[in-house]
Parts: structure tokens; sequence; C-alpha cells
């Protein structure tokens, strides 16, 4: 019975340790992720980035690239034939 109980738990701690090493490792980075965005602090951070990347946008003289307006024009083009949309 006792070594029944010795193989037990050194099952369950290799078990965990194996366990925090593969899961553990990535629930952790998931809820560090969580916790920047509960922080206000972090949030304002965020909001300023944010508000800094449109602002470059917003000066730039041509958002999209040549492909890029292709590609978009292509796409809106098939919505509007789907939902058999006229333009006047």
């Amino acid at each position: 019975m006792r070594e029944y109980l010795i193989k037990l738990v050194i099952t369950i701690i290799a078990l965990y340790i194996l366990f925090k090493i593969t899961i553990g490792s990535i629930l952790n980075t998931y809820f560090s992720k969580i916790e920047k965005l509960t922080n206000q602090n972090q949030r304002v951070e965020i909001k300023e980035k944010i508000l800094q990347e449109m602002k470059k946008g917003s000066e730039k003289e041509n958002i999209f690239s040549n492909e890029e307006r292709i590609i978009i024009s292509n796409f809106l083009q098939k919505l509007i034939d789907e939902l058999n949309i006229k333009s006047n």
C-alpha cells in the first residue's frame, strides 16, 4: 500500500509539472493579456496608440495601395450585385 501511495504522489506531481509547462504557460499568457485590458492605465495607453495610428493614417494622401483598392472595389461590387442594390 505504501508503494502505491508513493507512486501515486510521484505521478500526480509529474502530471502537475507537465501541465504547468505546457498548458499552464499558454494560459498565463492569455491571463496576462486580459489583466492588461482590465488595468485602467493600460487601456488609456492602448487608446492613445490607436489614436496615434489613426492620425498617421489620416495624414497620408492615400490610405490604400493600388492593389488594395482593386481588391476592396471588387469585393464591394460583389456585395452590391448580391444584394441587388441599384444606384441612381
